[in-house]
Protein backbone atom coordinates (compact mmCIF):
# COMPACT_ATOMS: atom_id res chain seq x y z
CA UNK A 1 0.00 0.00 0.00
CA UNK A 2 1.32 3.39 -0.70
CA UNK A 3 2.47 5.23 2.09
CA UNK A 4 0.46 8.06 2.90
CA UNK A 5 1.53 11.00 5.10
CA UNK A 6 0.82 12.54 8.57
CA UNK A 7 2.37 15.68 8.71
CA UNK A 8 2.69 18.83 10.54
CA UNK A 9 2.72 21.78 8.94
CA UNK A 10 5.37 24.07 10.05
CA UNK A 11 3.90 23.05 12.96
CA UNK A 12 1.60 20.51 11.36
CA UNK A 13 2.34 16.70 12.33
CA UNK A 14 0.02 13.91 11.34
CA UNK A 15 0.19 10.28 11.63
CA UNK A 16 -1.54 8.71 8.25
CA UNK A 17 -2.53 5.38 8.77
CA UNK A 18 -3.66 2.67 6.11
CA UNK A 19 -5.79 -0.02 5.85
CA UNK A 20 -6.46 -3.39 4.28
CA UNK A 21 -9.84 -2.63 3.00
CA UNK A 22 -13.05 -0.74 3.13
CA UNK A 23 -16.65 -0.23 2.48
CA UNK A 24 -19.05 2.37 2.29
CA UNK A 25 -20.71 4.73 5.07
CA UNK A 26 -19.39 7.66 5.08
CA UNK A 27 -17.42 8.94 8.03
CA UNK A 28 -18.76 11.89 9.86
CA UNK A 29 -17.66 15.70 10.25
CA UNK A 30 -17.91 16.34 13.88
CA UNK A 31 -18.23 19.98 15.26
CA UNK A 32 -14.35 21.56 14.71
CA UNK A 33 -12.54 22.77 17.79
CA UNK A 34 -9.43 24.78 17.61
CA UNK A 35 -7.66 25.30 21.39
CA UNK A 36 -7.31 28.67 21.90
CA UNK A 37 -4.68 29.82 24.17
CA UNK A 38 -3.41 32.40 27.32
CA UNK A 39 -0.19 32.31 28.99
CA UNK A 40 1.34 32.44 33.00
CA UNK A 41 3.21 35.66 34.31
CA UNK A 42 6.83 34.43 34.80
CA UNK A 43 9.06 36.45 37.46
CA UNK A 44 12.30 36.81 38.29
CA UNK A 45 12.31 33.56 40.04
CA UNK A 46 11.21 31.72 37.78
CA UNK A 47 13.74 31.99 35.05
CA UNK A 48 15.92 29.22 36.93
CA UNK A 49 12.98 27.05 36.40
CA UNK A 50 12.09 27.78 33.30
CA UNK A 51 15.71 27.86 31.88
CA UNK A 52 16.72 24.23 34.10
CA UNK A 53 14.43 22.88 31.93
CA UNK A 54 14.87 23.16 28.65
CA UNK A 55 16.13 20.34 26.59
CA UNK A 56 15.67 18.40 30.02
CA UNK A 57 13.02 16.51 28.91
CA UNK A 58 13.80 13.25 27.93
CA UNK A 59 11.40 12.56 25.17
CA UNK A 60 12.21 16.34 23.74
CA UNK A 61 16.10 15.93 24.06
CA UNK A 62 16.47 12.68 22.92
CA UNK A 63 14.17 13.25 19.91
CA UNK A 64 15.74 16.47 18.96
CA UNK A 65 19.17 14.91 19.32
CA UNK A 66 18.14 11.96 16.99
CA UNK A 67 16.70 14.48 13.83
CA UNK A 68 20.12 16.35 14.68
CA UNK A 69 22.15 13.11 14.17
CA UNK A 70 20.34 12.45 11.15
CA UNK A 71 19.97 15.71 8.73
CA UNK A 72 22.48 17.83 7.41
CA UNK A 73 22.12 21.43 6.68
CA UNK A 74 20.01 23.86 8.18
CA UNK A 75 16.80 22.09 10.02
CA UNK A 76 14.11 22.51 12.76
CA UNK A 77 11.86 20.48 14.01
CA UNK A 78 8.57 20.69 16.87
CA UNK A 79 8.49 18.52 19.44
CA UNK A 80 5.33 19.92 21.08
CA UNK A 81 3.35 19.19 17.32
CA UNK A 82 4.94 15.75 17.83
CA UNK A 83 3.57 14.98 20.72
CA UNK A 84 0.30 16.00 20.47
CA UNK A 85 0.17 13.47 16.85
CA UNK A 86 1.62 11.11 19.14
CA UNK A 87 -1.21 11.41 21.71
CA UNK A 88 -4.12 11.01 18.50
CA UNK A 89 -2.57 7.74 17.97
CA UNK A 90 -2.03 6.21 21.64
CA UNK A 91 -5.27 6.84 22.72
CA UNK A 92 -6.40 4.43 19.74
CA UNK A 93 -4.25 2.14 20.86
CA UNK A 94 -4.26 -1.23 22.73
CA UNK A 95 -2.30 -4.41 23.76
CA UNK A 96 1.96 -5.16 22.38
CA UNK A 97 0.96 -1.69 20.21
CA UNK A 98 0.08 0.64 23.35
CA UNK A 99 2.66 -0.80 25.70
CA UNK A 100 5.17 -0.42 23.05
CA UNK A 101 4.64 3.27 22.41
CA UNK A 102 4.39 4.03 25.71
CA UNK A 103 7.91 2.50 26.78
CA UNK A 104 9.23 4.45 23.54
CA UNK A 105 7.57 7.39 24.95
CA UNK A 106 8.64 7.11 28.02
CA UNK A 107 5.22 7.70 30.19
CA UNK A 108 3.76 4.67 32.58
CA UNK A 109 -0.10 4.99 30.84
CA UNK A 110 -1.88 7.15 28.43
CA UNK A 111 -3.35 9.69 30.99
CA UNK A 112 0.77 11.14 31.68
CA UNK A 113 1.20 11.61 27.78
CA UNK A 114 -2.13 13.31 27.66
CA UNK A 115 -1.98 15.23 30.80
CA UNK A 116 1.27 16.79 29.04
CA UNK A 117 -1.14 17.83 25.92
CA UNK A 118 -3.60 19.60 28.24
CA UNK A 119 -1.22 21.34 30.23
CA UNK A 120 -0.10 23.17 27.07
CA UNK A 121 -3.30 23.60 26.36
CA UNK A 122 -3.70 25.48 29.73
CA UNK A 123 -0.69 28.01 28.71
CA UNK A 124 -2.41 28.60 25.31
CA UNK A 125 -5.59 29.90 27.09
CA UNK A 126 -2.90 31.74 29.60
CA UNK A 127 -0.98 33.50 26.27
CA UNK A 128 -4.75 34.48 24.90
CA UNK A 129 -6.46 35.36 28.38
CA UNK A 130 -2.82 38.14 28.83
CA UNK A 131 -3.45 39.60 25.22
CA UNK A 132 -7.11 40.00 25.91
CA UNK A 133 -6.03 41.93 29.39
CA UNK A 134 -3.70 43.90 27.19
CA UNK A 135 -5.77 45.02 24.19
CA UNK A 136 -8.53 46.21 26.61
CA UNK A 137 -6.01 48.02 28.65
CA UNK A 138 -4.26 49.73 25.17
CA UNK A 139 -7.99 50.46 24.09
CA UNK A 140 -8.49 52.53 27.26
CA UNK A 141 -5.34 54.06 27.09
CA UNK A 142 -6.77 55.49 23.80
CA UNK A 143 -9.99 56.41 25.01
CA UNK A 144 -8.07 58.43 27.68
CA UNK A 145 -5.41 60.19 25.49
CA UNK A 146 -2.78 58.38 26.92
CA UNK A 147 -2.14 57.11 23.70
CA UNK A 148 -2.55 57.62 19.86
CA UNK A 149 -5.94 56.31 17.99
CA UNK A 150 -4.03 55.48 15.62
CA UNK A 151 -1.05 53.39 17.77
CA UNK A 152 -1.87 49.38 16.43
CA UNK A 153 -3.25 47.39 19.30
CA UNK A 154 -1.31 44.07 20.47
CA UNK A 155 -1.35 41.21 18.05
CA UNK A 156 0.39 38.34 18.66
CA UNK A 157 -1.12 34.28 18.17
CA UNK A 158 -0.27 30.54 18.99
CA UNK A 159 -2.88 28.55 17.96
CA UNK A 160 -3.07 24.50 18.37
CA UNK A 161 -5.26 22.55 16.37
CA UNK A 162 -5.96 18.54 15.87
CA UNK A 163 -8.03 16.46 13.78
CA UNK A 164 -8.99 13.40 12.62
CA UNK A 165 -9.88 11.93 9.24
CA UNK A 166 -11.64 8.99 8.03
CA UNK A 167 -11.83 7.68 4.55
CA UNK A 168 -15.14 7.54 4.13
CA UNK A 169 -16.34 4.28 3.05
CA UNK A 170 -14.82 2.50 5.37
CA UNK A 171 -18.48 1.27 7.29
CA UNK A 172 -16.82 1.62 10.58
CA UNK A 173 -16.76 5.04 12.38
CA UNK A 174 -14.15 5.57 15.01
CA UNK A 175 -15.24 4.29 18.77
CA UNK A 176 -17.30 6.42 20.83
CA UNK A 177 -14.88 6.11 23.55
CA UNK A 178 -11.72 7.31 21.34
CA UNK A 179 -13.99 10.36 19.80
CA UNK A 180 -15.08 11.20 23.13
CA UNK A 181 -11.39 11.27 24.47
CA UNK A 182 -9.62 13.23 22.35
CA UNK A 183 -12.71 15.43 22.05
CA UNK A 184 -12.02 16.42 25.74
CA UNK A 185 -7.91 16.25 25.60
CA UNK A 186 -7.40 17.49 22.30
CA UNK A 187 -10.09 19.15 20.85
CA UNK A 188 -9.89 17.28 17.81
CA UNK A 189 -11.94 17.74 14.87
CA UNK A 190 -13.43 15.08 12.67
CA UNK A 191 -13.51 15.22 8.86
CA UNK A 192 -14.43 12.21 6.07
CA UNK A 193 -12.06 12.09 2.28
CA UNK A 194 -12.05 9.87 -0.52
CA UNK A 195 -9.30 9.03 -2.68
CA UNK A 196 -10.02 11.71 -5.03
CA UNK A 197 -10.50 14.50 -2.93
CA UNK A 198 -7.54 13.44 -0.14
CA UNK A 199 -4.82 15.69 -1.07
CA UNK A 200 -7.02 18.44 -2.07
CA UNK A 201 -9.09 18.97 1.66
CA UNK A 202 -5.86 18.02 4.09
CA UNK A 203 -4.12 20.51 1.70
CA UNK A 204 -6.40 23.40 2.28
CA UNK A 205 -7.04 22.47 6.20
CA UNK A 206 -3.21 22.73 6.45
CA UNK A 207 -2.92 25.76 4.75
CA UNK A 208 -5.97 27.52 7.19
CA UNK A 209 -4.58 26.19 10.19
CA UNK A 210 -0.94 27.42 9.68
CA UNK A 211 -2.18 31.13 8.52
CA UNK A 212 -0.75 30.24 4.69
CA UNK A 213 3.09 29.47 6.20
CA UNK A 214 2.64 25.97 5.14
CA UNK A 215 0.32 25.94 2.43
CA UNK A 216 0.68 22.34 1.19
CA UNK A 217 1.39 19.02 2.94
CA UNK A 218 0.86 16.53 -0.29
CA UNK A 219 1.82 17.15 -3.62
CA UNK A 220 -0.60 17.33 -6.32
CA UNK A 221 -0.61 13.82 -7.41
CA UNK A 222 -0.05 12.24 -4.44
CA UNK A 223 -1.14 8.24 -4.80
CA UNK A 224 -3.88 8.40 -1.74
CA UNK A 225 -4.82 4.82 -2.14
CA UNK A 226 -5.06 2.41 0.75
CA UNK A 227 -5.01 5.49 3.05
CA UNK A 228 -7.35 4.83 5.76
CA UNK A 229 -6.94 7.53 8.89
CA UNK A 230 -4.90 10.51 8.74
CA UNK A 231 -4.75 11.95 12.26
CA UNK A 232 -2.85 15.40 12.46
CA UNK A 233 -1.92 18.50 14.25
CA UNK A 234 -1.26 21.75 13.23
CA UNK A 235 0.93 24.43 15.65
CA UNK A 236 1.23 28.02 14.58
CA UNK A 237 2.75 31.00 16.70
CA UNK A 238 3.45 34.35 15.65
CA UNK A 239 4.78 37.30 17.89
CA UNK A 240 6.96 40.30 18.54
CA UNK A 241 10.36 40.68 20.38
CA UNK A 242 9.91 42.37 23.28
CA UNK A 243 12.46 44.87 22.38
CA UNK A 244 12.05 45.18 18.21
CA UNK A 245 15.64 45.35 16.45
CA UNK A 246 16.52 48.58 14.18
CA UNK A 247 15.87 47.99 10.68
CA UNK A 248 18.71 50.52 9.77
CA UNK A 249 21.17 48.54 12.17
CA UNK A 250 20.22 45.33 10.15
CA UNK A 251 23.44 44.50 8.41
CA UNK A 252 25.11 42.90 5.32
CA UNK A 253 28.00 40.22 6.57
CA UNK A 254 29.59 37.16 6.95
CA UNK A 255 28.48 33.67 7.95
CA UNK A 256 30.72 31.02 8.32
CA UNK A 257 28.78 27.83 7.45
CA UNK A 258 29.62 24.17 8.81
CA UNK A 259 31.25 23.22 5.88
CA UNK A 260 33.96 25.74 5.65
CA UNK A 261 32.82 27.95 3.64
CA UNK A 262 31.39 32.13 3.98
CA UNK A 263 28.43 32.59 2.47
CA UNK A 264 25.93 36.85 3.14
CA UNK A 265 23.32 37.50 5.13
CA UNK A 266 20.88 39.77 6.81
CA UNK A 267 22.19 39.95 10.48
CA UNK A 268 19.76 41.53 12.94
CA UNK A 269 21.99 43.75 15.62
CA UNK A 270 20.63 45.11 18.92
CA UNK A 271 22.15 46.15 22.53
CA UNK A 272 20.01 45.47 25.26
CA UNK A 273 19.42 43.80 28.85
CA UNK A 274 19.58 40.21 28.33
CA UNK A 275 19.89 36.72 30.48
CA UNK A 276 23.18 35.77 29.40
CA UNK A 277 25.96 32.52 29.93
CA UNK A 278 29.22 32.03 29.03
CA UNK A 279 31.98 29.88 29.91
CA UNK A 280 35.06 28.38 27.55
CA UNK A 281 33.01 26.21 25.45
CA UNK A 282 29.56 28.37 25.58
CA UNK A 283 27.77 31.41 25.04
CA UNK A 284 24.09 31.73 25.44
CA UNK A 285 21.29 34.22 24.85
CA UNK A 286 17.70 34.76 25.88
CA UNK A 287 15.76 36.88 23.55
CA UNK A 288 11.94 37.27 25.23
CA UNK A 289 9.02 38.18 23.32
CA UNK A 290 6.07 40.17 24.04
CA UNK A 291 3.62 36.84 25.17
CA UNK A 292 5.78 35.18 27.63
CA UNK A 293 7.68 32.96 25.13
CA UNK A 294 11.60 33.14 24.71
CA UNK A 295 14.15 32.36 21.93
CA UNK A 296 17.40 31.35 23.26
CA UNK A 297 20.23 31.15 20.59
CA UNK A 298 23.25 28.77 21.76
CA UNK A 299 26.85 29.01 20.42
CA UNK A 300 29.21 26.01 20.62
CA UNK A 301 29.10 23.28 23.29
CA UNK A 302 25.62 22.32 24.44
CA UNK A 303 26.51 19.50 26.70
CA UNK A 304 24.82 19.77 29.83
CA UNK A 305 22.81 22.93 28.09
CA UNK A 306 19.80 22.96 30.48
CA UNK A 307 22.38 23.38 33.48
CA UNK A 308 23.74 26.37 31.78
CA UNK A 309 20.60 27.96 30.69
CA UNK A 310 20.09 28.02 34.28
CA UNK A 311 22.81 30.00 35.06
CA UNK A 312 22.16 33.02 32.64
CA UNK A 313 21.98 36.42 34.19
CA UNK A 314 20.85 39.64 33.24
CA UNK A 315 23.55 41.40 31.20
CA UNK A 316 24.05 43.82 28.53
CA UNK A 317 24.37 42.56 25.80
CA UNK A 318 25.58 42.83 22.09
CA UNK A 319 23.68 40.40 19.85
CA UNK A 320 23.97 39.82 16.09
CA UNK A 321 22.01 37.16 14.74
CA UNK A 322 21.11 36.35 11.59
CA UNK A 323 17.56 36.51 9.83
CA UNK A 324 16.74 33.15 9.46
CA UNK A 325 13.77 31.54 7.24
CA UNK A 326 13.80 28.09 7.56
CA UNK A 327 11.69 25.11 6.42
CA UNK A 328 12.14 21.09 7.52
CA UNK A 329 10.32 18.07 6.14
CA UNK A 330 10.80 14.84 8.09
CA UNK A 331 9.41 12.95 5.12
CA UNK A 332 11.83 10.37 5.13
CA UNK A 333 10.53 7.84 7.54
CA UNK A 334 12.72 9.83 9.95
CA UNK A 335 10.13 10.26 12.72
CA UNK A 336 9.20 6.33 12.01
CA UNK A 337 13.03 5.60 12.57
CA UNK A 338 13.80 7.05 16.16
CA UNK A 339 9.80 5.80 17.17
CA UNK A 340 11.80 2.17 16.05
CA UNK A 341 14.77 2.77 17.66
CA UNK A 342 12.94 3.40 20.67
CA UNK A 343 11.25 -0.14 20.69
CA UNK A 344 8.02 0.60 18.87
CA UNK A 345 7.53 -2.53 16.16
CA UNK A 346 3.95 -3.62 16.12
CA UNK A 347 2.47 -0.23 15.12
CA UNK A 348 4.19 -0.42 12.11
CA UNK A 349 3.03 -3.71 10.83
CA UNK A 350 -0.58 -4.76 9.74
CA UNK A 351 0.21 -7.72 11.24
CA UNK A 352 0.48 -6.80 14.47
CA UNK A 353 -0.77 -3.30 14.47
CA UNK A 354 -3.47 -3.17 17.35
CA UNK A 355 -5.40 0.30 17.38
CA UNK A 356 -8.75 -1.17 17.96
CA UNK A 357 -9.94 1.22 20.71
CA UNK A 358 -9.78 3.94 17.64
CA UNK A 359 -11.47 1.78 14.87
CA UNK A 360 -13.14 -1.46 14.76
CA UNK A 361 -11.13 -2.07 11.28
CA UNK A 362 -7.66 -3.17 10.77
CA UNK A 363 -4.99 -0.01 10.41
CA UNK A 364 -1.38 0.29 11.05
CA UNK A 365 0.98 3.19 10.81
CA UNK A 366 2.52 3.68 7.24
CA UNK A 367 3.79 6.96 7.56
CA UNK A 368 5.07 10.08 9.73
CA UNK A 369 5.93 13.16 8.79
CA UNK A 370 6.14 16.40 10.06
CA UNK A 371 6.68 19.88 8.43
CA UNK A 372 8.06 23.10 10.14
CA UNK A 373 8.84 27.01 9.23
CA UNK A 374 10.26 29.61 10.85
CA UNK A 375 10.87 33.11 9.70
CA UNK A 376 12.59 35.82 12.05
CA UNK A 377 13.01 39.52 11.14
CA UNK A 378 13.26 42.89 13.27
CA UNK A 379 9.87 42.92 14.65
CA UNK A 380 9.70 38.77 15.22
CA UNK A 381 9.49 35.30 15.27
CA UNK A 382 6.74 33.10 12.90
CA UNK A 383 6.54 29.61 13.02
CA UNK A 384 4.27 26.94 11.98
CA UNK A 385 5.50 25.19 14.98
CA UNK A 386 6.06 26.84 18.18
CA UNK A 387 8.05 26.19 21.78
CA UNK A 388 8.64 29.28 23.15
CA UNK A 389 8.86 30.08 26.83
CA UNK A 390 9.53 34.32 28.51
CA UNK A 391 13.06 34.59 30.65
CA UNK A 392 12.70 37.54 32.61
CA UNK A 393 16.17 38.79 33.58
CA UNK A 394 17.78 38.05 36.97
CA UNK A 395 18.59 40.78 39.41
CA UNK A 396 22.35 41.32 38.53
CA UNK A 397 24.08 44.40 37.80
CA UNK A 398 24.90 45.29 34.15
CA UNK A 399 28.88 45.56 33.18
CA UNK A 400 29.63 48.87 32.28
CA UNK A 401 30.65 47.37 28.83
CA UNK A 402 28.32 45.27 26.78
CA UNK A 403 29.34 41.20 26.20
CA UNK A 404 29.26 40.32 22.20
CA UNK A 405 27.06 37.29 20.87
CA UNK A 406 27.52 36.92 17.44
CA UNK A 407 25.98 34.14 15.84
CA UNK A 408 28.12 34.64 12.60
CA UNK A 409 28.95 30.96 12.85
CA UNK A 410 26.65 27.28 13.15
CA UNK A 411 24.30 27.84 16.34
CA UNK A 412 21.48 26.29 17.54
CA UNK A 413 17.95 27.84 18.63
CA UNK A 414 15.25 27.18 21.12
CA UNK A 415 11.48 28.79 20.81
CA UNK A 416 10.33 27.25 24.75
CA UNK A 417 8.11 28.06 27.18
CA UNK A 418 7.68 27.25 30.82
CA UNK A 419 4.72 26.79 32.93
CA UNK A 420 3.34 24.60 36.23
CA UNK A 421 6.28 22.16 35.88
CA UNK A 422 5.81 21.67 32.73
CA UNK A 423 8.78 22.98 30.12
CA UNK A 424 7.45 22.64 26.33
CA UNK A 425 10.07 22.83 23.54
CA UNK A 426 7.98 24.48 20.48
CA UNK A 427 10.73 24.92 18.22
CA UNK A 428 14.28 23.78 18.25
CA UNK A 429 16.44 23.75 15.55
CA UNK A 430 20.00 24.40 14.14
CA UNK A 431 21.59 27.18 11.51
CA UNK A 432 24.97 25.72 9.96
CA UNK A 433 25.12 26.79 6.40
Amino acid sequence: MKRIVSLLLCVILAVTLCACGGNKTPGKAAEKAEIKPQAPELNADDIKTISSNVVANGFDEAFISYIAGNKSGNFMVSPVSFRYALGLLLAGAEGDTKEELLKALGVADVEEWTAYCTKFNGFVKSFYGQLDSEIEQHNEYVKKGYVDKNSPAPARALKVANSVWKRENIEKDFSEEYKKYIAANYGAEYFGFTEDNAVQKINGWVNEKTEKLIPRLLPDGYDTQGLAVVLMNALYFKDNWETAFNESATIRDDFHTEGGETVKKDFMRQTENYAYYEDGKTQAVILPMSGGINMAFVLGDESGLSEKLSKAAGRQVSVKIPKMDIETSLDRKELMNFLAENGVKSAFSRETADFSKMIDHKIWVDDIIQKTRIKTDEEGVEAAAVTAIMVNDTAMPAPVEPVEFVADRPFSFYIYATYDDVTAILFAGKMVQ
